[in-house]
């Protein structure tokens, strides 16, 4: 028999192995969590991200296309086989009335072998291969644009949590200052110093801040996943922004700098510089239609039976010929400038595209840049603002617990300071959100 002693040792060692089990599958569970920076958030959506994994599949096909392309330049070559029965044939004089069977060797085949080279057709496989190879440098160069924006997008998902966990952050603490002044209130309403609706009050506030910390978190769960999405991670990865981020401040160069860099290196501009390159190819393989084809030709044939003569002779004859041949199309006499109407002004569309283009990246630069002063502005003046607003708190703190001041004092003071704090949290990101932009308007992002 086991005694009640044992029997309550072998319980525990049961129930602790049951907590411990429980809790390393809880541990195990646990959303795994990592601080990043956003160099390597960026590093993980360019090799993960959908969006680019198209865009780099439309890079392979514009390379596919040139080396199609570039297949008109070799001579087409032909091979054809038949096999065919040869009735008897019939010979009938000059009325019909009477006719003649002749006997003919009925099995028949024949082989031939053609060959033939295109000489001149006004440039326009050349163009057309030139055309390919500026649709695929245009595919490389969206592709980098399309990098660039995923930048940006990454950057922006980065900050703007970051934005939110200091958020929550500030929130937290302010609950915790909240519940203490909460306890301080209670023992001067129990002392009869301070009235019931005071503890009310303070007690309201707590609710709202904890309702807009419960908010903060769900829009933190959100953004998370959609980060999660864009570069590829698990979905119950939890990133945790690099607080140093803040440390480091952009290196601001000359407006003039960034705006002779966006003319000169801005995707936008390229790409629409890459338009007109392929609108003037397009316009020489119009203009091509009008121009004759020349072309050379070599072909051997091998055929059975010779029904040349009569009778006919079950025999193979071959025959070899080489020429050329020279075509011309008439009707593009009238048709041709139709086409080359519409290419020229596919032309002039493009040409202003990219005046168009060059006007809006350097109107973006200039806003980024300003946008971007005005957030060292703001950052300055908020942090000010926040000292302010914590003195004035304190101040106002001291005088509430000594009866000099009402509790609506308090709780202005409170959402001040909590309000301060927010905006100077928001105007350190915003420096680097807007510094970013600017990068991104200025192609260097």
């Amino acid at each position: 028999m086991i005694d009640k002693k044992t029997q309550m040792n072998i319980k525990t060692m049961w129930l602790a192995a049951l907590i411990s089990t429980a809790a390393i599958g809880a541990w195990g569970q646990t959303p795994q969590q990592r601080t990043y920076s956003i160099d390597e958030l960026v590093e993980l959506a360019i090799s993960n991200n959908q969006a680019l994994k198209v865009s780099a599949a439309s890079v392979e096909v514009s390379q596919q296309r040139v080396q199609v392309a570039k297949t008109q330049q070799f001579p087409s070559l032909a091979a054809s086989a038949s096999a065919f029965y040869l009735g008897d044939a019939t010979i009938y004089d000059t009325d019909l009335s009477k006719k003649t069977t002749v006997a003919m060797p009925h099995f028949g085949n024949s082989l031939t072998l053609q060959t033939s080279q295109l000489i001149f057709k006004g440039n326009a496989v050349r163009n057309a291969i030139g055309v390919a190879d500026l649709q695929q440098q245009l595919a490389a160069l969206s592709l980098e644009k399309n990098k660039q924006d995923i930048k940006l997008l990454v950057a922006s998902y980065y900050l703007e949590l970051f934005r939110l966990r200091n958020q929550h952050l500030i929130y937290q603490k302010n609950i915790e200052l909240s519940e203490v002044r909460l306890k301080n209130i209670n023992k001067m309403h129990q002392q009869g110093l301070v009235t019931q609706n005071d503890v009310i009050r303070t007690r309201l506030l707590i609710s709202n801040l904890n309702q807009a910390c419960s908010q903060l978190q769900n829009n933190i769960d959100i953004l998370n996943r959609q980060l999660t999405m864009a570069t590829g991670l698990p979905a119950d990865a939890v990133i945790l922004p690099d607080t140093t981020i803040l440390a480091n401040k952009p290196n601001l160069e000359s407006l003039e700098k960034y705006q002779s860099e966006a003319v000169t290196g801005g995707f936008d501009i390229k790409l629409s510089e890459k338009s007109v390159q392929i609108a003037e190819k397009s316009m020489a393989i119009a203009k091509a239609d009008r121009m004759p084809t020349l072309s050379l030709y070599a072909a051997n044939s091998l055929q059975r039976p010779i029904t040349s003569r009569t009778p006919a002779v079950d025999m193979y004859t071959n025959g070899w010929q080489v020429g050329a041949t020279l075509s011309f199309n008439i009707a593009s006499l009238y048709n041709a400038p139709r086409s080359i109407k519409l290419s020229s002004l596919q032309l002039i569309q493009a040409q202003q595209n990219v005046v168009m283009q060059q006007q809006n990246t350097e109107l973006a630069v200039h806003s980024a840049y300003l946008k971007h002063l005005d957030a060292l502005k703001q950052q300055e003046t908020a942090t000010v603002n926040m000292q302010l607003a914590q003195e004035n708190y304190k101040t106002m703190e001291k005088k509430y617990l000594n009866q000099l001041a009402l509790l609506l004092d308090m709780l202005d003071a409170t959402n001040t300071k909590l309000d301060a704090e927010l905006q100077q949290t928001n105007a350190q990101i915003g420096i680097v959100f807007t510094y970013y932009k600017l990068l991104n308007a200025a192609g260097k992002l």
